[in-house]
């Protein structure tokens, strides 16, 4: 990991020291409960060290097991006995802050504080025009290919195609396409749709621009299942994770999450090429889902000022150079700060890719999305039904579905 220009722990303790005049102990301390272990957990105790010392917040961290965590959090914070901050994924935000349980620190987030991530980075935590939690680490996809049988990564997705159309003459596949609705998600993005609107409403009923661009990602779909029933094309399906076929050298091409980077570099060793993802032929990289894991303030904390203030030293310290640096060098994670440069260029890739990325919804109608949109995919591929029709049937179930949850919310 390298950190630009010449912050090291004296800078960014100077720094600190002029944002939040002198350092010294705070009276008020901050609960955070967490489901940190290994090397996560480590870095997570270094951090708190760190801004303690820095930043002047002190942070009383309290684990809880992953498989009860959630639970734990929703009962405590309930009973006003809970935690003052939590560590969580971006996707349970909209949950929380539907129901009352954290507040929103959009007031904290001045110039600066938001100058220590990227937009897409801020964006997951973005509900409802306020912002509902501080980002702290990145998770997205990316395009990986074997460099012993694809020596460049292709610029755009014609090549990926036409690469595999050369392999499969030697008997290799090109190509595993990951036809799952998250994996392939970003292609809806970056073919001009979305999934809802502003109401949590989906965004792709009749004679809108949104539906077109539904029925060009279905159509991308049943393209890429029609080339795969061509053994010619060395396209396959196959929505393995990690592939196998990646891992022996039989498949060489897939995409997939910063979550197997390891387990590939393990088994392709040097042959490994990681890349941004090929652009389409509008373009566009596909704007696949940008995940990220971030510090939600309790809504009973907000109510304390000297607790919402502690919070906005630790947002300001989490988020630094040297902050993100203790996260990415002592628990491996991607850094939100794009300030901060890692030695590995497979990591580099992926943080590019990040800030290219579309902002993992975090709202709970995302829930209605899954089973129809599963649904829709299959209807064209081994279905053959025009996409237009899947995406009818679709939009149909996805928004009788969020009807019913928003009259049970008394939206």
């Amino acid at each position: 990991m390298k950190v630009k220009g010449l912050f090291g722990a004296a800078a960014a303790g100077m720094l600190a020291t002029m944002a939040f005049g002198a350092v010294s102990a705070q009276d008020t301390s901050l609960v955070l409960w967490h489901a940190k272990q290994d090397a996560e957990g480590d870095a997570l105790l270094a951090l708190i060290d760190y801004c303690a010392e820095n930043y002047g917040v002190s942070v009383e961290q309290v684990f809880n097991p992953s498989n009860t965590y959630q639970d734990s959090v929703r009962n405590a914070i309930t009973t006003g006995e809970g935690p003052d901050m939590i560590i969580w994924a971006n996707d349970w935000a909209g949950e929380l802050a539907n129901n009352g349980q954290i507040a929103p620190v959009t007031d904290l987030v001045t110039d600066e504080l938001r100058a220590n991530a990227s937009d897409t980075a801020w964006g997951l935590f973005s509900y409802n025009d306020d912002v509902y939690g501080i980002p702290y680490s990145a998770k997205t996809l990316a395009f990986f290919y074997n460099r012993a049988l694809v020596p460049d990564a292709p610029a755009t997705w014609a090549d990926v195609l036409s690469i595999s159309e050369e392999l499969a003459a030697d008997g290799v596949t090109g190509l595993a396409f990951q036809n799952g609705f998250f994996h392939s998600a970003g292609f809806l993005y970056s073919l001009g749709g979305s999934l809802m609107d502003a109401d949590g409403n989906a965004n792709f009923a009749a004679d809108t621009d949104g539906a077109a661009a539904m029925d060009a990602y279905l159509q991308l779909h049943q393209d890429m299942y029609n080339l795969a029933q061509n053994p010619d094309s060395g396209v396959v399906i196959d929505g393995a994770s990690p592939n196998p076929g990646f891992q022996q050298g039989t498949v060489a091409m897939v995409y997939d999450g910063i979550w197997n980077l390891a387990q590939f570099e393990q088994d392709l060793g040097d042959d490994l090429g990681v890349a941004l993802m090929p652009a389409l032929d509008n373009g566009s990289v596909p704007a696949l889902f940008a995940q990220g894991e971030g510090f939600m303030m309790s809504a009973g904390a907000a109510e304390d000022q000297a607790k919402v203030d502690a919070f906005g030293q630790w947002a300001a310290c989490v988020t630094s150079v040297e902050g993100q640096t203790i996260a990415a060098e002592q628990g491996g994670l991607l850094p939100v700060n794009p300030a901060v440069e890692v030695d590995s260029e497979n990591l580099a890739v992926f943080a590019e890719q990040f800030a290219l990325g579309t902002p993992f919804p975090n709202r709970p109608e995302l829930s209605q999305f899954w089973g129809p949109m599963g649904t829709a995919i299959e209807d064209v591929s081994a279905g053959g039904m025009a996409p237009a029709d899947a995406r009818v049937k679709a939009d149909d179930a996805i928004q009788t579905g969020i009807d019913d949850m928003h009259a049970q919310m008394g939206a």
